[in-house]
Formats: C-alpha cells, sequence, structure tokens
C-alpha cells in the first residue's frame, strides 16, 4: 500500500505518464497518415487546425501543409481557400462525399489525401487540378477512374486501395508522369491487372490477388462526378 503522504506524487507521475503515452501516440498516427506522401520535404511543418494556419499566415509564416482528419467534415471549410501557400493538404477519416468546385482556386495544392471517407464517385474538381501530384482516396466507395483522368498531366502517384472500382481506362497510359498506381483490394481479373501491366511498364502497379469474377473485355469507362 501507497503511504497517504506520498499518494499525491505518485498520482502526479501516473498522470504524466498517461499524458506522455497520449501524446507519443498522437505523434506517431499523424507522422503515419503524413508518410502517405510520396517526397514530402523533412522540414514541412504541418498545421492541425484550420483558424492556426491561417493565423500563421497573417504573421508571415508560409503555410504549406494541413491536416483536417478526423474533424469529421461533410464540407471542406470555405476559408481553407485563404491559404494560398498550401501544398499538401490531408482530410482523412472523416464524411466527404465531394470536393467543392473553388478547389480549383488552390492552384499551389500538390496533393490531396482524402482516405477513409464517403466518395462514391471520383471528385470532378481534381480533374480540373493538373498541376496535382498525388491522389489518394484510399478505402471510400469510387465506382470507376474517370475515362478524362489524364487531364491531371502532373499526377505522379494515384492510391484508390480498397474501393470498389469497376472500370480501369486507356487514359491512365496518358499519364506520362506517373510513377505509383496502388490498386490494392479492389476485385479485379487477371485479364485487367494484364492490361494494366502492358499499358504501364514503367509504373509501380500494387495489385491483390486477382477475383475469380467476370471480365468484360475491353477497357470501361466512368464519367465522373
Amino acid at each position: 500500500m501507497i503511504p497517504a503522504s506520498q499518494a499525491p506524487t505518485m498520482f502526479k507521475r501516473v498522470a504524466a505518464f498517461v499524458l506522455l503515452s497520449w501524446a507519443l501516440h498522437g505523434l506517431s498516427w499523424g507522422q503515419a497518415r503524413r508518410e502517405v506522401i510520396v517526397d514530402l520535404p523533412e522540414d514541412v511543418v504541418w498545421f492541425d487546425h484550420l483558424d492556426e494556419a491561417l493565423q500563421a499566415q497573417d504573421s508571415g509564416v508560409v503555410v504549406l501543409a494541413l491536416d483536417l482528419s478526423r474533424q469529421r467534415l461533410r464540407d471542406l471549410p470555405t476559408e481553407l481557400k485563404r491559404l494560398e501557400d498550401l501544398r499538401y493538404l490531408l482530410v482523412n477519416r472523416n464524411r466527404l462525399d465531394h470536393f467543392p468546385d473553388w478547389l480549383t482556386d488552390m492552384t499551389d495544392l500538390k496533393a490531396v489525401v482524402a482516405d477513409h471517407n464517403r466518395f462514391r464517385n471520383f471528385p470532378a474538381v481534381l480533374l480540373r487540378m493538373p498541376h496535382l501530384t498525388q491522389i489518394s482516396m484510399g478505402d471510400n466507395e469510387l465506382q470507376g477512374i474517370p475515362m478524362d483522368i489524364d487531364l491531371i498531366s502532373d499526377l505522379e502517384v494515384l492510391s484508390l486501395w480498397s474501393n470498389l472500382l469497376a472500370s480501369f481506362p486507356a487514359s491512365l497510359g496518358n499519364l506520362t508522369q506517373l510513377q505509383i498506381l496502388d490498386l490494392l483490394h479492389n476485385e479485379m481479373t487477371v485479364e485487367e491487372q494484364d492490361m494494366l501491366t502492358a499499358l504501364l511498364p514503367e509504373v509501380q502497379l500494387n495489385f491483390s490477388e486477382p477475383c475469380d469474377c467476370a471480365f468484360d473485355a475491353g477497357f470501361q469507362t466512368y464519367p465522373s462526378e
């Protein structure tokens, strides 16, 4: 039994340990979700709250990275477009099913990561952002890749793991900068995987084991939203 005189000190030590554990857990979670961005500079400073990012920008700080994950967002806040230098945007684990048209005004944006949301259609607004180099929309409900995906001409990384994809358009072959195409945990036949492998011989392709499901010859196309 702990003597009464030592109880306050022991309580403080336990509380400090718990708080430290929580902090480290939050740090490891933040690092993990941000590491999905390819070639992210090590010196990039992340902001976790929009108001803090805006205050920093008003004080002269160039805000390059914003993480709005786990904030129950159904829409992107309109104040976001005030971050005129923003390059990296994370909105994982929210309730998003669309992106607003004004996102095209953010011409410095390079990476959009929206894993674990509620998208069913590929956002059409992204097709009007040719300067994007990375798009990640894993663990959504996307039905297909739009036929005009090649409008995002600077795209280097397209990560659509764990969706419901049923279309893999030939226009993927027009993405001359593409380096990684992640389609893990989507149902694909051997024929579909072989077609993409032939179409994109220089691209790192991530597939799961092929399914024993029907194959519709030729590349199908699905429109964006």
